[in-house]
Protein backbone atom coordinates (compact mmCIF):
# COMPACT_ATOMS: atom_id res chain seq x y z
CA UNK A 1 0.00 0.00 0.00
CA UNK A 2 1.28 3.46 -0.96
CA UNK A 3 1.34 5.73 2.09
CA UNK A 4 2.70 8.86 0.40
CA UNK A 5 2.44 9.81 -3.25
CA UNK A 6 3.95 13.04 -4.56
CA UNK A 7 2.95 13.92 -8.11
CA UNK A 8 4.46 16.69 -10.29
CA UNK A 9 5.22 18.80 -7.22
CA UNK A 10 6.58 22.27 -8.03
CA UNK A 11 7.25 25.27 -5.83
CA UNK A 12 8.70 28.75 -6.29
CA UNK A 13 9.39 31.57 -3.86
CA UNK A 14 8.57 34.70 -5.81
CA UNK A 15 10.40 34.46 -9.13
CA UNK A 16 12.86 31.87 -7.82
CA UNK A 17 11.94 28.33 -8.84
CA UNK A 18 12.93 25.89 -6.08
CA UNK A 19 11.62 22.53 -7.31
CA UNK A 20 10.05 21.32 -10.57
CA UNK A 21 7.88 18.27 -11.27
CA UNK A 22 8.99 16.18 -8.30
CA UNK A 23 7.31 12.75 -8.24
CA UNK A 24 7.83 9.69 -6.02
CA UNK A 25 5.94 7.14 -3.90
CA UNK A 26 6.57 5.76 -0.42
CA UNK A 27 5.02 2.43 0.49
CA UNK A 28 3.99 1.33 3.97
CA UNK A 29 7.03 0.20 5.97
CA UNK A 30 9.36 1.89 3.52
CA UNK A 31 12.00 4.57 4.13
CA UNK A 32 12.62 6.93 1.21
CA UNK A 33 15.45 9.44 1.51
CA UNK A 34 15.53 12.73 -0.33
CA UNK A 35 19.18 13.56 -0.80
CA UNK A 36 20.82 16.70 -2.09
CA UNK A 37 23.02 19.67 -1.20
CA UNK A 38 21.97 22.28 1.35
CA UNK A 39 19.36 24.68 -0.01
CA UNK A 40 18.09 22.43 -2.80
CA UNK A 41 14.54 22.22 -1.38
CA UNK A 42 14.61 18.91 0.51
CA UNK A 43 12.95 20.24 3.67
CA UNK A 44 10.44 22.19 1.57
CA UNK A 45 9.02 18.87 0.35
CA UNK A 46 8.48 17.72 3.94
CA UNK A 47 6.88 21.02 4.92
CA UNK A 48 4.48 20.79 1.98
CA UNK A 49 3.51 17.20 2.87
CA UNK A 50 2.87 18.32 6.46
CA UNK A 51 0.67 21.21 5.19
CA UNK A 52 3.14 23.74 6.60
CA UNK A 53 4.05 25.10 3.17
CA UNK A 54 1.89 26.01 0.17
CA UNK A 55 3.10 24.86 -3.24
CA UNK A 56 2.46 26.07 -6.79
CA UNK A 57 1.39 22.93 -8.59
CA UNK A 58 1.13 19.17 -8.27
CA UNK A 59 -0.62 16.82 -5.86
CA UNK A 60 0.28 15.10 -2.61
CA UNK A 61 -1.64 12.02 -1.44
CA UNK A 62 -1.51 10.61 2.08
CA UNK A 63 -3.09 7.14 2.23
CA UNK A 64 -4.90 7.89 -1.06
CA UNK A 65 -6.35 11.17 0.29
CA UNK A 66 -5.30 14.27 -1.65
CA UNK A 67 -3.95 17.11 0.47
CA UNK A 68 -5.01 20.62 -0.45
CA UNK A 69 -2.88 23.74 -0.02
CA UNK A 70 -3.70 25.44 3.26
CA UNK A 71 -5.34 22.37 4.76
CA UNK A 72 -4.68 21.74 8.47
CA UNK A 73 -1.83 19.36 9.32
CA UNK A 74 -3.03 15.79 8.80
CA UNK A 75 -3.28 13.67 11.97
CA UNK A 76 -1.80 10.77 10.03
CA UNK A 77 1.53 12.63 9.76
CA UNK A 78 4.28 12.72 12.39
CA UNK A 79 7.07 15.26 11.93
CA UNK A 80 10.50 15.06 13.58
CA UNK A 81 12.49 18.26 13.28
CA UNK A 82 16.27 18.68 13.24
CA UNK A 83 16.20 20.68 16.49
CA UNK A 84 13.52 18.33 17.98
CA UNK A 85 11.11 21.30 18.56
CA UNK A 86 10.41 20.27 22.16
CA UNK A 87 8.72 22.63 24.63
CA UNK A 88 11.42 23.78 27.08
CA UNK A 89 8.88 24.79 29.76
CA UNK A 90 7.37 21.27 29.84
CA UNK A 91 8.97 18.11 31.21
CA UNK A 92 9.32 14.85 29.26
CA UNK A 93 5.91 13.52 30.32
CA UNK A 94 4.17 16.77 29.45
CA UNK A 95 5.86 17.03 26.06
CA UNK A 96 4.57 13.62 25.05
CA UNK A 97 1.11 14.30 26.55
CA UNK A 98 0.85 17.45 24.45
CA UNK A 99 0.26 15.38 21.31
CA UNK A 100 -2.65 13.59 23.02
CA UNK A 101 -4.60 16.57 24.30
CA UNK A 102 -7.84 15.32 22.72
CA UNK A 103 -7.84 12.03 24.64
CA UNK A 104 -9.48 11.44 27.99
CA UNK A 105 -7.10 11.48 30.97
CA UNK A 106 -7.33 7.71 31.51
CA UNK A 107 -6.62 6.93 27.83
CA UNK A 108 -3.82 9.47 27.74
CA UNK A 109 -2.09 7.94 30.76
CA UNK A 110 -2.17 4.43 29.29
CA UNK A 111 -0.69 5.60 25.99
CA UNK A 112 1.98 7.83 27.56
CA UNK A 113 3.07 5.09 29.96
CA UNK A 114 3.43 2.73 27.01
CA UNK A 115 5.53 5.25 25.06
CA UNK A 116 7.77 6.04 28.03
CA UNK A 117 8.50 2.34 28.40
CA UNK A 118 8.93 1.74 24.66
CA UNK A 119 11.41 4.61 24.29
CA UNK A 120 13.27 3.88 27.55
CA UNK A 121 12.25 7.22 29.10
CA UNK A 122 10.54 6.12 32.30
CA UNK A 123 13.30 7.27 34.62
CA UNK A 124 13.44 10.64 32.83
CA UNK A 125 9.72 11.44 32.64
CA UNK A 126 9.79 14.28 35.18
CA UNK A 127 13.01 15.84 33.89
CA UNK A 128 13.06 19.17 32.09
CA UNK A 129 14.25 19.11 28.50
CA UNK A 130 17.53 20.90 29.26
CA UNK A 131 18.42 18.08 31.68
CA UNK A 132 18.44 15.49 28.90
CA UNK A 133 21.24 14.45 26.55
CA UNK A 134 20.85 14.95 22.81
CA UNK A 135 19.92 11.31 22.31
CA UNK A 136 17.31 11.44 25.08
CA UNK A 137 15.81 14.63 23.62
CA UNK A 138 15.56 12.94 20.26
CA UNK A 139 13.73 9.95 21.79
CA UNK A 140 11.23 12.33 23.40
CA UNK A 141 10.72 14.03 20.03
CA UNK A 142 10.11 10.70 18.28
CA UNK A 143 7.81 9.47 21.07
CA UNK A 144 5.72 12.63 20.78
CA UNK A 145 5.56 12.31 16.98
CA UNK A 146 4.35 8.69 17.25
CA UNK A 147 1.98 9.29 20.17
CA UNK A 148 -1.14 9.64 18.03
CA UNK A 149 -0.15 6.67 15.85
CA UNK A 150 0.48 8.38 12.51
CA UNK A 151 0.81 6.34 9.32
CA UNK A 152 3.46 8.68 7.92
CA UNK A 153 6.63 9.95 9.57
CA UNK A 154 8.70 12.87 8.20
CA UNK A 155 12.32 13.07 9.35
CA UNK A 156 14.18 16.34 8.77
CA UNK A 157 17.91 15.77 9.45
CA UNK A 158 17.01 13.86 12.65
CA UNK A 159 20.59 12.81 13.48
CA UNK A 160 22.36 16.09 12.76
CA UNK A 161 22.88 17.03 16.41
CA UNK A 162 24.16 13.63 17.58
CA UNK A 163 27.75 12.46 17.84
CA UNK A 164 28.93 9.66 15.54
CA UNK A 165 28.50 6.78 18.01
CA UNK A 166 25.03 7.85 19.12
CA UNK A 167 23.99 8.60 15.54
CA UNK A 168 24.84 5.07 14.41
CA UNK A 169 23.00 3.49 17.36
CA UNK A 170 19.94 5.71 16.86
CA UNK A 171 19.73 5.00 13.13
CA UNK A 172 19.41 1.26 13.75
CA UNK A 173 16.86 1.81 16.52
CA UNK A 174 14.69 4.24 14.51
CA UNK A 175 14.81 2.09 11.38
CA UNK A 176 13.48 -0.88 13.39
CA UNK A 177 10.61 1.22 14.82
CA UNK A 178 9.58 2.37 11.34
CA UNK A 179 9.61 -1.20 10.03
CA UNK A 180 7.84 -2.68 13.07
CA UNK A 181 5.03 -0.10 12.91
CA UNK A 182 4.73 -0.25 9.12
CA UNK A 183 5.14 3.52 8.74
CA UNK A 184 5.75 5.33 5.46
CA UNK A 185 8.84 7.42 6.17
CA UNK A 186 10.61 10.21 4.32
CA UNK A 187 14.09 11.10 5.51
CA UNK A 188 15.76 14.33 4.45
CA UNK A 189 19.53 14.49 4.75
CA UNK A 190 22.69 15.69 3.01
CA UNK A 191 24.69 12.78 4.47
CA UNK A 192 25.34 10.15 1.79
CA UNK A 193 26.31 7.33 4.18
CA UNK A 194 23.20 7.99 6.26
CA UNK A 195 21.04 7.76 3.15
CA UNK A 196 22.64 4.54 1.94
CA UNK A 197 22.36 2.79 5.31
CA UNK A 198 18.82 3.90 6.20
CA UNK A 199 16.92 3.83 2.94
CA UNK A 200 14.85 1.44 0.90
CA UNK A 201 14.93 3.99 -1.91
CA UNK A 202 16.72 7.28 -2.53
CA UNK A 203 15.83 10.29 -4.66
CA UNK A 204 18.70 12.67 -5.45
CA UNK A 205 17.84 16.26 -6.28
CA UNK A 206 19.89 18.18 -8.83
CA UNK A 207 18.95 21.37 -10.64
CA UNK A 208 15.44 21.49 -9.09
CA UNK A 209 14.50 17.94 -10.13
CA UNK A 210 14.99 14.38 -8.94
CA UNK A 211 17.83 13.25 -11.19
CA UNK A 212 17.64 9.59 -10.17
CA UNK A 213 15.33 7.54 -7.95
CA UNK A 214 15.91 3.93 -6.95
CA UNK A 215 17.36 1.58 -4.36
CA UNK A 216 20.67 2.53 -2.72
CA UNK A 217 22.40 -0.33 -4.56
CA UNK A 218 20.99 0.79 -7.94
CA UNK A 219 22.15 4.36 -7.46
CA UNK A 220 25.55 3.38 -6.10
CA UNK A 221 26.37 0.73 -8.71
CA UNK A 222 24.57 2.22 -11.73
CA UNK A 223 24.57 6.01 -11.44
CA UNK A 224 22.96 7.69 -14.44
CA UNK A 225 25.16 10.78 -14.36
CA UNK A 226 28.46 12.16 -13.11
CA UNK A 227 26.53 14.17 -10.54
CA UNK A 228 24.94 11.03 -9.04
CA UNK A 229 28.21 9.07 -9.09
CA UNK A 230 30.08 11.90 -7.40
CA UNK A 231 27.34 12.57 -4.85
CA UNK A 232 27.07 9.01 -3.53
CA UNK A 233 30.71 7.98 -3.73
CA UNK A 234 34.22 9.38 -3.76
CA UNK A 235 35.34 8.97 -7.34
CA UNK A 236 38.12 9.90 -9.75
CA UNK A 237 37.65 10.88 -13.36
CA UNK A 238 39.92 8.88 -15.65
CA UNK A 239 41.74 10.81 -18.41
CA UNK A 240 40.94 9.62 -21.95
CA UNK A 241 44.62 8.91 -22.71
CA UNK A 242 44.82 6.61 -19.68
CA UNK A 243 41.67 4.81 -20.85
CA UNK A 244 43.35 4.08 -24.19
CA UNK A 245 46.52 2.83 -22.53
CA UNK A 246 44.68 0.28 -20.38
CA UNK A 247 42.62 -0.99 -23.31
CA UNK A 248 39.28 0.58 -22.43
CA UNK A 249 36.73 1.43 -25.11
CA UNK A 250 36.72 4.99 -26.37
CA UNK A 251 33.77 6.90 -24.92
CA UNK A 252 31.74 9.69 -26.46
CA UNK A 253 32.17 13.32 -25.50
CA UNK A 254 28.86 13.17 -23.63
CA UNK A 255 30.20 10.53 -21.24
CA UNK A 256 32.97 10.32 -18.67
CA UNK A 257 34.82 7.36 -17.13
CA UNK A 258 35.02 7.22 -13.33
CA UNK A 259 36.40 4.88 -10.69
CA UNK A 260 35.93 4.73 -6.92
CA UNK A 261 38.91 5.90 -4.86
CA UNK A 262 39.14 2.49 -3.16
CA UNK A 263 39.28 0.57 -6.44
CA UNK A 264 42.68 1.95 -7.46
CA UNK A 265 45.53 -0.28 -6.31
CA UNK A 266 49.00 0.88 -5.29
CA UNK A 267 51.54 -1.69 -6.55
CA UNK A 268 55.32 -2.09 -6.78
CA UNK A 269 55.53 -1.28 -10.48
CA UNK A 270 53.24 -0.68 -13.46
CA UNK A 271 52.87 1.41 -16.58
CA UNK A 272 51.02 4.07 -14.60
CA UNK A 273 53.55 6.15 -12.71
CA UNK A 274 52.49 8.87 -10.31
CA UNK A 275 53.93 11.47 -7.99
CA UNK A 276 52.73 11.55 -4.40
CA UNK A 277 51.48 15.00 -3.48
CA UNK A 278 50.26 14.17 0.03
CA UNK A 279 49.68 11.19 2.33
CA UNK A 280 46.98 11.30 5.03
CA UNK A 281 46.64 8.69 7.78
CA UNK A 282 42.92 8.00 8.36
CA UNK A 283 43.00 5.25 10.98
CA UNK A 284 42.45 1.97 9.16
CA UNK A 285 43.47 3.35 5.75
CA UNK A 286 45.58 5.99 4.04
CA UNK A 287 44.54 8.61 1.52
CA UNK A 288 47.06 9.37 -1.19
CA UNK A 289 46.71 12.53 -3.25
CA UNK A 290 48.70 11.78 -6.37
CA UNK A 291 49.53 13.35 -9.71
CA UNK A 292 49.56 11.19 -12.86
CA UNK A 293 52.95 11.94 -14.44
CA UNK A 294 52.18 10.91 -18.02
CA UNK A 295 48.64 12.28 -18.18
CA UNK A 296 49.00 16.05 -17.84
CA UNK A 297 49.63 15.60 -14.09
CA UNK A 298 45.94 14.85 -13.54
CA UNK A 299 45.26 14.82 -9.78
CA UNK A 300 43.45 11.83 -8.27
CA UNK A 301 42.74 10.41 -4.82
CA UNK A 302 43.62 6.84 -3.81
CA UNK A 303 42.44 5.00 -0.70
CA UNK A 304 44.75 2.21 0.42
CA UNK A 305 45.31 0.13 3.56
CA UNK A 306 49.01 -0.46 2.89
CA UNK A 307 52.03 1.65 1.90
CA UNK A 308 54.52 -1.23 1.58
CA UNK A 309 54.77 -0.71 -2.18
CA UNK A 310 56.07 2.81 -1.71
CA UNK A 311 59.77 3.16 -0.98
CA UNK A 312 60.66 5.08 2.16
CA UNK A 313 60.87 8.84 1.59
CA UNK A 314 59.95 8.32 -2.07
CA UNK A 315 57.59 10.67 -3.86
CA UNK A 316 56.95 8.12 -6.60
CA UNK A 317 54.34 5.36 -6.70
CA UNK A 318 52.73 3.09 -9.27
CA UNK A 319 49.03 2.35 -9.58
CA UNK A 320 46.84 -0.17 -11.32
CA UNK A 321 43.13 -0.34 -12.07
CA UNK A 322 40.79 -3.00 -13.37
CA UNK A 323 38.52 -2.40 -16.35
CA UNK A 324 35.57 -3.97 -14.51
CA UNK A 325 35.77 -1.27 -11.83
CA UNK A 326 35.39 1.58 -14.31
CA UNK A 327 31.94 3.09 -14.75
CA UNK A 328 30.86 5.09 -17.77
CA UNK A 329 28.35 7.80 -16.86
CA UNK A 330 26.74 10.75 -18.59
CA UNK A 331 28.33 14.12 -17.91
CA UNK A 332 24.83 15.58 -17.72
CA UNK A 333 21.36 14.10 -18.13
Amino acid sequence: MVGISVRDFSIAFGKTQILENISFDVNAGEIVTILGPSGCGKSTILRAIASLQDFNSGEIYINETCLINGSPCNKDIGYIFQDYALFPHLNVLENIEFALYKLKSSEKKIKVDKLLKQFDLNEHKYKQIHELSGGQQQRVSIARALAYEPKVILLDEPFANLDTMLRNKTKVWLKKIIKDLGLSAILVTHDQKEALSMSDKIGIINNKKIEQFGTPKELFEKPKSLYIANFLNRINRIPNELLKDIGAKIISEKNVAVISVDKIRVIEESKIKATIVDVSFCGDYYELHISLDDYDNEKILVKTTCLKCIKENSKTCFIDLDLKDIKIVRKKL
